[in-house]
């Protein structure tokens, strides 16, 4: 799987019909409204429109047995200047498009969902749309946590899951079916029901590989293609995955020694890491914090979960700056952070069934003996058997497909490529080769992103829509302001205490106050992109009334709030949202605490490659000190 997600505590244009009930240009499909939920809780809604389309299963057999693809359009807020639609590409494979929306990409649309319709589809096999999900898997991934298998037990565990899941699936559909090109069909088959001359295309990951295969069988229906963690089944990607996570791990161990703080915090990176496998020779029973739910799950931890652990967090940006710290703490015996990693990758929504179908169809066959012998071994993340696939593939029934239909794609189509330079699975190389084929392409390279790159920088997506609006060479140098990560528990603050006629509390020594809006006063941080602190204290007797108040106070002072995960644990209520300020994508968390004349909140918030590293300690020892007056 490509895309890890883990939600910490994503010129001249055809003027496109109104969907109010589209008339399609190959028939007429009729949309009914509905919504789609917004974060982890689907506490916020989306307006949207809904549709379903019947496909052919098999293409070949047009006659046959009928699939459901469920699609969702969420029309443009202006009509007058609507351009053409952005469809959207999920990764996995096997993640639900629709689905994930709501969890990693609504904000990064938020612009570009001003002048262009974005399409969802749950992909053949995904969310609604004949799923594969292999329940056999999905429903034991915590109980798996709990067992100390060796690696051959679990490879054996999988097989006989997905043998299983295929005896299952398979009386109602046909796996073999499930393949990137039929996806890209089903793909065309709604743009025609939705009456959509030219389209604009979105792909992250897996979503780039397909997007590719239908640039490749429909490109001349497609205006511009923007596309992030380039990959195809070309690059081998699944092969090669342990090695790309050496190269962004080594990367990391560069950048932590280069950093003075970071350095002086954690020295000699990668000989604690040696320390933390050792000690986890012997497994060790711990728990971990769904970032979801709050809700607490023991894992038993060793050495190749651990290692799992930090390939996962180098997925994402946000992240990748609380990896130092982890590793540190593991060659101590603590282990919270790995195994709430853990824990966040076993709550993904994936289809495993849909993921063996196309693993197993397009990529693994080619892996000849030859090939997998010259691959040399992983350093750090070698504890999977390179021929693990090969046995679970051996299990399921996949379709049966020559070099020539998995072959490199060409395409004169306008194309912009993201990369972030510490993506441990896409690495720049497969953007690099991809450029060379896309005559009409341009590539951006982001210093301190990951795997996933348009919801968490605002020059993506500044770029994004200037290319779909003009699909020509364009000024990427924003690029080089991609903001630095920070290190967790790297620097070492001090704190003053401020007092104000509500409350006393400490924040970290020069920082200055920023206004106040509601009965919140707001504080910044010295820097050029500043981290923003709001402090407040109410008179209120409930925690909901509280959070209303804190949350009209934050609102008042940054537009766009999107929230993304709501924990509530002892009273303490947790809401982390996603906002854009006119330099970058900010996250933000509100913390409250309402016990009548006691009831206050703290509002933290800092780039969002900053976030992840330190809300932990500032926000926390921000929260504890304050004292009504």
């Amino acid at each position: 799987m490509f895309r890890r997600l883990t939600l910490l505590l994503g010129l001249c244009a055809l003027l496109i019909a109104p969907l109010h009930g589209v008339s399609a240009q190959s028939g007429t499909i009729s949309l009914t409204d509905c919504e789609i939920p917004i974060g982890a809780q689907g506490a916020a809604k989306q307006a949207a429109k809904c549709g379903v389309l019947s496909v052919p299963e098999d293409y070949n057999a047009p006659n046959g047995r009928q699939i459901e693809i469920h699609f969702v359009v969420i029309p443009a807020r202006s009509s007058a200047s609507r351009r053409e639609p952005i469809f959207h590409f999920e990764g996995g494979p096997g993640a639900s498009a629709i689905e994930f929306y709501g969890l990693a990409w609504y904000s990064a649309y938020a612009d570009l969902n001003e002048v262009h319709d974005i399409v969802l589809i749950d992909q053949r096999g995904t969310g609604k749309s004949a799923s594969l999900q292999c329940t056999e898997i999905a429903e034991r991934a915590f109980e798996d946590l709990t067992f100390d298998f060796d690696i051959q037990t679990e490879v054996a565990e999988s097989v006989e899951r997905a043998r299983a899941c295929l005896t299952r699936l398979s009386q109602t559909n046909d796996p073999q079916h499930y393949i990137t090109a039929n996806l890209a069909r089903d793909t065309d088959a709604v743009r025609a029901a939705l009456g959509y001359e030219r389209i604009n295309l979105f792909g992250s990951s897996y979503g780039s590989w397909l997007a590719q295969f239908y640039l490749r069988d429909f490109g001349d229906r497609v205006n511009a293609a923007v596309l992030e963690g380039v990959v195809g089944p070309w690059d081998r990607p699944f092969l090669l995955a342990p090695l790309h996570a050496d190269v962004a791990l080594r990367r990391l161990f560069e950048a932590c020694a280069a950093d003075a703080d970071c350095n002086r915090a954690f020295p000699d990176l990668e000989q604690k890491l040696a320390q933390a496998v050792e000690r986890l020779q012997r497994s060790v029973r711990v728990s971990g914090t769904s970032s979801l739910t709050g809700r607490s799950y023991p894992v038993v931890m060793n050495a190749a979960r651990f290692l799992a652990a930090i390939r996962s967090m180098l997925y994402q940006g946000s992240l990748i700056g609380s990896v130092p710290q982890a590793i540190a703490q593991a060659a101590n015996g603590v282990y919270t952070l790995p195994a709430t990693v853990l824990i966040a990758s076993a709550e993904q929504p994936l289809s495993y069934g849909m993921n063996l179908s196309v693993v197993c169809a397009e990529s693994v066959p080619f892996y000849t003996s030859d090939l997998l012998e010259a691959i040399p071994e992983s350093t750090y993340f070698s504890a999977l058997p390179k021929d693990t696939y090969s046995d679970l593939c051996a299990a399921w029934r996949s379709a049966e497909l020559d070099e020539a239909e998995i072959a490199p794609i060409s395409s004169p189509v306008p194309t912009l490529l993201f990369v972030g330079d510490f993506d441990p699975i896409t690495p720049a190389a497969f953007a690099l080769t991809t450029q060379a084929r896309y005559p009409n392409s341009v590539l951006v390279r982001f210093p301190y992103q990951a795997h996933t790159i348009l919801p968490y920088s605002l020059c993506a997506q500044r770029l994004a829509r200037a290319f779909y609006a003009n699909p020509s060479p364009l000024d990427t140098s924003c690029d080089a302001q991609d903001v630095p990560f920070a290190f967790a528990e790297s620097q070492r603050l001090t704190y003053e205490t401020v007092t104000t006629p509500t409350f006393a509390a400490r924040i970290p020594t020069g920082w200055r106050a920023a206004g106040e809006s509601n009965g919140m006063r707001f504080f910044h941080s010295p820097d050029a992109l500043p981290e923003f602190l709001g402090i407040a204290t109410y008179r209120l007797a409930g925690g909901a009334p509280l959070q209303q108040a804190a949350f009209e106070a934050i609102s008042g002072r940054y537009e766009r709030l999107f929230e993304q995960a709501r924990l509530a644990q002892l009273g303490v209520v947790i809401v982390q949202y996603t906002f854009n300020t006119d330099q970058e994508v900010y996250i933000g968390a509100l913390i409250t605490f309402g016990l009548g004349t006691q009831s206050r909140a703290v509002w933290y918030a800092a780039p969002a490659n900053r976030f992840t590293a330190r809300f932990g300690s500032l926000a926390v020892e921000v929260f504890g000190s304050v004292i009504p007056r």
